[in-house]
C-alpha cells in the first residue's frame, strides 16, 4: 500500500461561492470524515449538509446537497483530536505503516495547531519585554481589550467603546451638519456680496449717466442763456428810441405820484420809493434820513445828512422798511415818490 505524504500545507482553505458550484476541494490530508469543518461565511455547518471525499489522502472534496448563495465566503478546515491513535506493546511487532499513521497524525496535528497560533495574537520575534503577560481580561460587556499603564499585561478599557462610538458619531454628525451650515451661509453671503456688487455697479452707471445727463443740460441752458442774451440784445437794438426811453426810466422816481408827510414820523414804505426832504427857508440846522427794518428810535441807519436851509437830499428805501426826516428843528418839508413800473 502506497503511504500518503504530508506536505508543508496549511490545513485551512477558502473559497467565494458563485451560486452554481458544489463541490470544492480542499488540498490537506484528512483521517476520518468527521475531521472536515465547514463555515458559510461565519456559520459552522452540519455536515448533513454536505459530504467529504479523499480520506488519507493527499486531498479531497466536500460536495454540497445546494449550492451555496453567490458571494459566500467557504472555509474548509481541519479540526483533528490531539491525541494518541495507537499505542505500541513491548516486545510486539512494529509495523511500519501503523507508525506512519501515528506518525502521520501527529504531524498533522502539529500542522493544525501551528496554523491556529498564526492567526492568534503573539508577541513579534523581535520584542524585547519578557514581562509582557498576553492573557486575555475576563469578557465585559461593550467594552474593548487595551494595554494597561504599563504595557505589560491586556485589561478592559474603562468606557464602553460602542457607546462612545455612537456619541463620537452624534458629534461628528452634529459638526457636520454645522459645517455644511457654514458652508451655506457661505455661499448666501457670497452671492448677496454680487449681488451688492452688481447692484453698486448699475448704481454707478446709474450716476454716471445722470452726471452727462446733468452736465448735458447745464450746458444746454447755457447755450439757451447765450440765445436768450442775445436775442434781447437783438430785440433792444430793434426798440425804438421812446421804447428804450421807457425802460431806462424804470427804478426811476415817479415824480408825478409824490406823497408828503409830516417830518420826525416813522413812515412803512408801502412799495420801492424814493425819498427827498430838505429844510424850509431860514433853517440851519442838520436834518438826517433814517431808515430802519421797524419803527424804534434805535437800530436805525442814517442814509443822508441835510445842512442848511434850500437843501434838498433823496435816499432809495426799500418796501416794507420804515424810514423817517429827522430834525432837532420842527421847520421841514419831506415827500416820497414811487418808483416807476413799481406801484
Amino acid at each position: 500500500m502506497t503511504h500518503i505524504k504530508l506536505y508543508g500545507i496549511k490545513p485551512r482553505i477558502q473559497y467565494v461561492a458563485d451560486g452554481i458550484l458544489t463541490t470544492y476541494d480542499f488540498p490537506f490530508v484528512v483521517f476520518t470524515t468527521t475531521d472536515v469543518q465547514v463555515y458559510l461565511n461565519d456559520t459552522l455547518q452540519d455536515p448533513k449538509t454536505y459530504t467529504v471525499s479523499g480520506i488519507k489522502t493527499n486531498g479531497g472534496t466536500i460536495a454540497f446537497t445546494t449550492p451555496p448563495s453567490n458571494g459566500t465566503i467557504i472555509t474548509i478546515t481541519r479540526d483533528l483530536s490531539i491525541e494518541r491513535t495507537t499505542d505500541f506493546q513491548e516486545g510486539g511487532t512494529l509495523r511500519a505503516d501503523t507508525l506512519n499513521d501515528e506518525l502521520d497524525y501527529q504531524t498533522a496535528c502539529l500542522q493544525q495547531i501551528a496554523d491556529s497560533i498564526n492567526r492568534s495574537m503573539i508577541l513579534p520575534p523581535y520584542a524585547t519585554d519578557t514581562n509582557v503577560d498576553l492573557t486575555l481580561p475576563t469578557p465585559s460587556a461593550g467594552k474593548a481589550i487595551v494595554w494597561n499603564a504599563d504595557g505589560t499585561n491586556l485589561e478592559n478599557s474603562e468606557v464602553k467603546v460602542n457607546e462612545l462610538s455612537r456619541e463620537l458619531d452624534i458629534k461628528l454628525a452634529t459638526a457636520t451638519e454645522q459645517a455644511d451650515m457654514a458652508i451655506s451661509a457661505a455661499q448666501t453671503a457670497t452671492q448677496q456680496a454680487i449681488i451688492a456688487s452688481e447692484q453698486v455697479s448699475e448704481a454707478t452707471i446709474q450716476a454716471d449717466r445722470a452726471t452727462e445727463q446733468a452736465t448735458l443740460a447745464t450746458q444746454k441752458a447755457t447755450e439757451v442763456s447765450n440765445a436768450l442774451s442775445a436775442k434781447a440784445n437783438t430785440d433792444m437794438n430793434n426798440l425804438t428810441a421812446a421804447g428804450k426811453q421807457v425802460i431806462a426810466n424804470l427804478g426811476m422816481p415817479d415824480y408825478t405820484a409824490g406823497v408828503g408827510y409830516a417830518g420826525n414820523t416813522w413812515i412803512k414804505a408801502p412799495y420801492d420809493c424814493y425819498v427827498i426832504g430838505g429844510l424850509e427857508s431860514g433853517s440851519s440846522k442838520e436834518t438826517q434820513i433814517h431808515v430802519n427794518a421797524r419803527a424804534t428810535e434805535s437800530d436805525y441807519v442814517i442814509l443822508r445828512r441835510i445842512y442848511g436851509y434850500a437843501n434838498i437830499q433823496g435816499a432809495f428805501i426799500q418796501k416794507g422798511f420804515y424810514f423817517r426826516l429827522y430834525c432837532n428843528g420842527t421847520t421841514y418839508n419831506t415827500m416820497y415818490f414811487p418808483l416807476m413800473g413799481v406801484k
